[in-house]
């Protein structure tokens, strides 16, 4: 018997995208106060991902993947979940008081998601030969659900006090994970083609081991030290991003592919966390 129609996670994908995501900004981007020295949490994510967009561009020359395939790859391979796990594995680690910390960094890489990774996954979508009109772009990034909420929780609250509806973002919120990780089983297919076995390899090393380790190599260089810097590092060597998922269906990427990848990296990325942990508390921390 099949409790859930064939097509019941495009259903899933729409909440996360239209409620969920947008909801987890007017929840914590209102009360974020910037401190000097949070840019550089603010800053890896965008390391990250750009690190990730240079990786698989020459990978994806070199094995000579189909943009679909290559995009979705710097996508899963570039955000970090920093919420779903990380949040959990920072109060385990650092202990709970560091959660703003790892706030910032969630927000950063859900912009980031919003923005520059929904460009990626519309590129990666359409037609080699296809000019994109710079308008085009715009017109789709900017329709994006969770960076109108992104926008609004920004202007909002600066006219509007939102507070009494915390309790109400919160638990819309706490969705997003649950529901985003259900829509991910119902496409989950570890039937993965022998062609394909070297992109997810690709995908966890870099996710997993060269992401954070770029970062980490960035903090050694200007000589930063503290428990933000480590939170910072720690941030990049989560799993793939859940919510990635929803992005790369969006725009029919390669999903068997990158639901995979993200399938994978979560119980690889516990392990991995672990040794991560053990490198910031002897030279960062």
């Amino acid at each position: 018997m099949n409790w859930v129609a064939k097509d019941g996670y495009k259903a899933l994908n729409a909440w996360v995208l239209y409620f969920g995501l947008p909801a987890i900004s007017f929840r914590f981007l209102p009360k974020l106060q910037w401190d000097n020295s949070l840019l550089f949490t603010m800053l890896a994510p965008f390391v990250v991902l750009l690190g990730s967009m240079a990786f698989f561009y020459f990978i994806g020359k070199w094995m000579k993947l189909s943009q679909r395939t290559t995009n979705t790859l710097m996508l899963v391979a570039g955000l970090s979940n920093t919420s779903f796990v990380g949040f959990p594995l920072i109060s385990a680690y650092f202990g709970v008081e560091q959660l703003p910390i790892g706030i910032v960094s969630d927000q950063s890489t859900f912009f980031l998601l919003s923005t520059i990774g929904v460009v990626i996954a519309l590129k990666g979508s359409l037609k080699p030969q296809k000019h994109i009109p710079f308008s085009f772009i715009l017109r789709r990034v900017f329709s994006f659900p969770p960076l109108i909420g992104c926008i609004l929780a920004l202007i909002i609250p600066r006219w509007i006090d939102m507070a009494p509806l915390d309790e109400f973002f919160g638990v819309l919120g706490a969705t997003v994970s649950p529901i985003a990780l259900f829509s991910i089983g119902l496409q989950l297919h570890f039937g993965i083609q022998r062609n394909e076995v070297p992109n997810l390899i690709y995908a966890l090393l870099y996710k997993l081991i060269l992401g954070p380790l770029l970062v980490f190599g960035l903090a050694m260089l200007i000589g930063g030290k503290g428990m933000i810097m480590s939170i910072s590092i720690f941030e990049m060597a989560m799993p793939s991003l859940v919510a990635t998922s929803i992005v790369i269906n969006q725009f029919k990427l390669n999903s068997k592919l990158g639901n995979s990848i993200i399938g994978l990296s979560i119980p690889l990325g516990l392990l991995s966390t672990y040794f991560w942990y053990q490198i910031l508390i002897n030279f960062i921390l």
